[in-house]
């Protein structure tokens, strides 16, 4: 295995094991919030204060990796990411929660910006690189799939005391990544601070629309985590037939993303954003019209759903960071991966009072109504 294929491999997997760190708490906080005597609301707020931080975060250390020239942010991220978030699960109160969860998901915002430049490093040519990134996406979704599944059969197979061994898991591939993963010179020559490159990237117009399409990416991916089971909750599914749905959702999503590479070649950017969107307004059409006529053709309708909505998504990533100077590309990526989702998440507030006073079809028919809005622009626009 030569070196940028040992890169792809020990880096994806490592993003597999972070992502599922992101999501192995998800299935307990009903139990997390009845040990602590906390509400849903209160609990909901701990849990978006977690994610947020991490999120806003993620660009700040992008700008840091880009003149770091070790792999600090690498192993730093899955040692946070596999200590702090098992831990929530002891937590003795709220507040100590409340950290477990920002310490966890800020290894999230120190993994993800760092390494997608180390591939970058190694993967030149962009549709090379866009292949690259997809598989590092895509196992990482992949990763998020699995976390629930992971984490509550160690609850019904081992006693609660065991649940920090995994923490185990983590420990040992941020080890093994020091080791595996090929060095590769990660420092920039740069005397630019924060802002000189925040305002590069946003004095590009081509890399403001594509941070445009990313949050309504993240909006699109939250607004389906989020209302679907309420939806399906609605027609009466079991909560285990909710579960797998989800999870088949966000597998296909994951797998999407492993393929992008190779339909970038025929699509180009702008044919991928355009697949990945335009699909969506329809399909949750059909899917929520058979609800009422066949439930099970309207649950495989959603899962393939899941296949459009992040299809689009790695070869973005690449595209930004080719048109960015290369002294920037761990801060693009927080940016696209990261803060994107921070402003994509914010939309839940608002479409959270509208399921409330409408209803959830109504929110998903807006934002699926918004991603077509989004892909008509994209043909419009002009992609070097």
């Amino acid at each position: 295995m030569d070196n940028k294929n040992r890169a792809l491999f020990g880096l994806s997997g490592g993003h597999f094991i972070l992502d599922m760190y992101a999501s192995i708490l998800i299935p307990l906080y009903p139990i997390i919030s009845q040990k602590l005597d906390i509400n849903i609301a209160k609990i909901s707020l701990v849990i978006a204060l977690g994610h947020a931080v991490s999120s806003i975060l993620q660009p700040i250390f992008g700008h840091i990796s880009d003149k770091l020239n070790k792999r600090f942010f690498m192993f730093w991220g899955l040692i946070f990411a596999s200590v702090f978030v098992p831990l929530g699960y002891f937590a003795p109160n709220a507040y100590v929660l409340t950290l477990c969860l920002i310490l966890g998901m800020t290894g999230n915002a120190f993994y993800h910006p760092q390494t997608t430049t180390i591939i970058k490093n190694f993967y030149k040519e962009n549709t090379e690189l866009s292949h690259a990134i997809g598989i590092f996406l895509g196992l990482g979704t992949i990763g998020y799939s699995i976390g629930p599944y992971l984490s509550t059969y160690l609850l019904q197979t081992f006693s609660d005391d065991k649940y920090i061994y995994l923490t185990v898991i983590g420990v040992i591939c941020a080890v093994f990544l020091l080791f595996f993963v090929p060095k590769t010179e990660l420092k920039k020559a740069t005397n630019s601070d924060f802002k000189g490159a925040i305002k590069e990237i946003l004095s590009n117009k081509l890399c403001l629309f594509l941070i445009l399409v990313t949050v309504v990416k993240s909006a699109l991916i939250m607004s389906y985590g989020t209302y679907i089971p309420f939806l399906l909750r609605k027609f009466d599914f079991a909560v285990t037939n909710i579960g797998f749905i989800m999870s088949a959702f966000f597998i296909v999503s994951g797998i999407s993303m492993l393929f992008s590479g190779i339909l970038e070649k025929r699509l180009k950017l702008k044919g991928m954003i355009a697949l990945s969107y335009f699909p969506l307004l329809p399909l949750t059409i059909l899917s929520i019209f058979l609800l009422n006529y066949n439930k099970i053709l309207a649950s495989i309708v959603f899962i393939i759903i899941g296949f459009f909505v992040l299809l689009s998504a790695g070869v973005v990533l690449a595209y930004a960071q080719q048109i960015v100077s290369k002294e920037h590309t761990g801060t693009i990526s927080g940016i696209i991966q990261g803060f994107t989702l921070a402003l994509g998440s914010l939309i839940l507030i608002p479409f959270g009072k509208l399921a409330q006073i409408a209803s959830v079809e109504i929110v998903l028919y807006l934002i699926t109504a918004i991603a077509f809005i989004v892909a008509i622009a994209v043909l419009k626009v002009k992609f070097e």
